[in-house]
């Protein structure tokens, strides 16, 4: 119960990588965003882990490099906001059948973002720190801790694909191209305000 009360908790607020997800599924359908949101599920498994196991000892071992994580993860994801929104505004024209191998690429780039994601990255050191899921913990409460994280998050990140991939088939392309446009720009503000260290 602790660990799908976790996955829940870092998956439900939308932040930028949930955007993220929405503006994939709205350009290019259910099958490319659900690619981004087991990528970022993957993400959130990996943390639990390392937060059920380990994960004190390496936060106090990472704890000095915390502002190169967040500055590297800003500029990341404002790149990624910057190169999205210039190819819709270049009207690149995209295949509805979207190939296994860029799935593949989706959902190794979302991986790389959430774990980058300086939102997960302190929502976890909080989990660790705070309810100590490690402490005292056999390997089976281990691992339905982490296998509860993985489910809610997963789940989650599914239904945002699919409201996402409804959305791509029913939006005109025009209002498709604005709330790309929007959603980007969102991205983009998201990202800047984690660079300068205002929290979000």
């Amino acid at each position: 119960m602790q660990g799908i009360i976790a996955g829940y908790g870092i998956a439900i607020p939308v932040g930028p990588i949930g955007i993220l997800i929405l503006e994939l599924g709205i350009g290019r359908g259910f099958s490319t965003a659900f690619s981004a949101g087991a990528g970022t599920a993957t993400a959130d498994l990996i943390y639990a882990t390392i937060a059920s196991t380990a994960g004190a000892f390496l936060v106090s071992v990472l704890a000095p490099y915390a502002q190169t994580v967040r500055t590297v993860s800003a500029i990341v994801l404002i790149g990624f906001g910057v190169w999205l929104l210039y190819n819709g505004l270049r009207g690149r024209k995209q295949s509805k059948e979207v190939s296994a191998m860029s799935r593949i690429d989706t959902y190794g780039m979302f991986l790389g973002l959430t774990l980058l994601n300086p939102v997960t990255v302190a929502y976890f050191t909080t989990l660790i720190l705070g309810l100590r899921v490690g402490a005292a913990a056999s390997p089976i409460d281990i691992f339905l801790f982490v296998i509860g994280a993985f489910s809610a998050s997963f789940s989650w990140q599914t239904l945002l694909a699919l409201i996402s991939g409804l959305a791509h088939k029913r939006l005109s392309p025009k209002l498709q191209s604005v709330t790309f446009a929007f959603g980007n720009c969102v991205v983009i503000l998201l990202g800047i305000l984690i660079l300068i260290g205002i929290p979000i």
